[in-house]
């Protein structure tokens, strides 16, 4: 089998985050920025979009890029909930293209907002726990089921249920929580999103939750996804002309590309939404060993077939051109 081959007419790349340029809650390593760094060089735009916050991304990725070269990335994080860019010298905008959480949310709608959260954690007799890398958290937490990790973003805020989407039927029973069976499985998350949308509905939120990566529940913003940033985006002529970008580049899809982990249609695949936004023939890769059978019908998305996959997989595939 070939493999697959460096898209060079690309000139807008939209990336997730986690699990695709990085390890969840884990910097970039140094060879993915050299090689972003390449791409920006190369004058091609880096949107990259995750269910996780601004400062977040800052931090693990964009802090460690040339700052000279950062007016070529866009971020989309809290799951499309706002769009950022930089400015010549590298520092972020004051103002975002976008920002639906203070446009929707009063500052009594956002304290409801984590009460309710806090509630949550009552109910299910959580153990809270900061957000780390996955495996220290498992260290840290001995596997507990009920131990989690807690991240409020703003926009969104993320449960990390790590050691609870696959429990046995005797870990069920021990906890007492009634979960039933999902895609074969037992997994916390379902129980825990069902009633954060029944509290949702009574306080009448704005709020969606989502199962997201592999082990998440993100308490979204309705109606606001990977797909709403891309499009925003892709169809803005003015922010398109400051990024030196086709005013049509919807017209153009091999200038456009996806990459993710995610594409699943079931099970939390939100990389999916992305493709979404876009041409169904422009090409979205999946870093992740996903079954093809999953993705979306009719789209353009294909699985890297190098040796690694993951972040490991995109930094094989970048260095590969």
């Amino acid at each position: 089998m070939t493999t697959l081959k460096f898209n060079n007419d690309v000139k807008l790349i939209i990336s997730d985050v986690d699990e695709t340029i990085a390890g969840i809650y884990m910097d970039a390593e140094s060879d993915m920025i050299l090689e972003l760094e390449k791409l920006l060089r190369d004058n091609k735009i880096i949107f990259m979009i995750t269910g996780h916050g601004l400062e977040g991304v800052q931090k693990r990725i964009t802090n460690k890029i040339d700052k000279h070269l950062r007016k070529g990335i866009l971020i989309a994080h809290c799951s499309g909930a706002e769009v950022q860019g930089f400015d010549n010298d590298g520092e972020i905008h004051r103002t975002p293209f976008y920002d639906k959480y203070e446009t929707i949310f009063s500052q009594s709608q956002k304290k409801i907002w984590r009460e309710i959260v806090q509630q949550i954690v009552s109910e299910f007799k959580l153990k809270v726990y900061p957000t780390m890398p996955e495996s220290v958290f498992i260290k840290e937490s001995k596997r507990k089921p009920l131990s989690i990790m807690l991240d409020d973003r703003g926009p969104q805020i993320t449960f990390e249920i790590v050691n609870a989407t696959n429990l046995s039927q005797e870990q069920v029973k021990e906890l007492g929580i009634q979960i039933p069976k999902t895609r074969g499985q037992f997994d916390l998350r379902v129980p825990i999103l069902n009633r954060a949308s029944e509290l949702f509905q009574e306080n009448n939120l704005p709020i969606t939750p989502r199962l997201a990566g592999t082990f998440a529940i993100d308490l979204a913003i309705k109606d606001i996804s990977k797909k709403t940033a891309v499009e925003y985006i892709i169809n803005d002529k003015k922010i398109l002309a400051k990024l030196e970008l086709p005013e049509d580049i919807i017209n153009h899809p091999n200038c456009l590309e996806a990459w993710g982990d995610k594409f699943s249609t079931i099970n939390g695949g939100t990389d999916r939404h992305i493709s979404e936004a876009l041409p169904k023939n422009v090409r979205s890769i999946s870093f992740r060993e996903e079954n093809p059978d999953e993705f979306l019908s009719g789209y353009n998305t294909v699985v890297w077939n190098g040796r690694k996959h993951l972040q490991h997989g995109l930094l094989e595939f970048l260095k590969s051109r």
